[in-house]
């Protein structure tokens, strides 16, 4: 376990697990500003094969609102990020914690930034089965 991640592995396809999290994060006012598809741009660019693999940007707007307010440079860390990724056992999904870039970066506390963080990790765990 790390101190700047939250992690979980779901014996799941990749791309169920993906729309789950698409309907938790819409349920729940999280707005998916993007998604990077890397397996597609590593397959595109290198023609290799590569293992499913999303970066999810994802954004609760009074969370954002609510950080640059306390720090402007918060903006170095928005929007928050989630992986998901086939592993051999299924699915891993992980958010990062900006609470602890928060501490380690911006000399906070983290305070605001752990309210957010563990909304967005409550809605993760949710997803399970």
């Amino acid at each position: 376990m790390n101190t700047y991640s939250f992690e979980m592995e779901l014996n799941e396809d990749v791309e169920e697990v993906y729309g789950k999290i698409f309907k938790a994060l819409k349920g729940n006012s999280w707005i998916l500003l993007s998604y990077v598809d890397a397996k597609q741009i590593i397959e595109n660019n290198f023609h290799e094969n590569f293992p499913p693999y999303y970066i999810l940007n994802v954004c609760k707007p009074i969370a954002a609102k609510e950080l640059l307010t306390e720090n402007m440079d918060f903006g170095l860390f928005l929007p928050c990020k989630v992986i998901v990724y086939k592993t051999e056992k299924g699915t891993k999904i992980s958010v990062l914690r900006v609470s602890a870039m928060d501490r380690e970066h911006l000399g906070g506390k983290g305070t605001i930034a752990e309210k957010y963080e563990n909304d967005l990790i409550a809605l993760i765990k949710g997803i399970k089965n």
